[in-house]
């Protein structure tokens, strides 16, 4: 009997060191509009290395987004800014 709950104990451990590790290694980034881009976004490194200045953000991204009325919508780009979540 105390060889099995000496098994079950160890499994339980290696199970849950293995779920700690796992999620330190997903590590979330959550995303938001950047407010200080003007105009559209063509080009991400320059997103990025905005988003790093004003921000302290990983890094940008330029992500296309719907404006516009239900019946009529303008496609175009702006910069996303990526950090991870707290």
């Amino acid at each position: 009997m105390a060889k099995y709950t000496a098994f079950v104990s160890l499994l339980f451990c290696l199970l849950l060191v293995a779920a700690t590790e796992m999620q330190m290694i997903e590590g979330k980034y959550c995303w938001k509009k950047s407010h200080k881009w003007h105009g559209p976004c063509q080009y991400s490194d320059r997103c990025s290395q905005h988003c790093k200045h004003w921000f302290g953000a990983e890094y940008g991204i330029c992500k296309k987004y719907q404006w516009g009325h239900k019946h009529h919508h303008w496609a175009n780009y702006a910069c996303y800014c990526y950090s991870p979540c707290h």
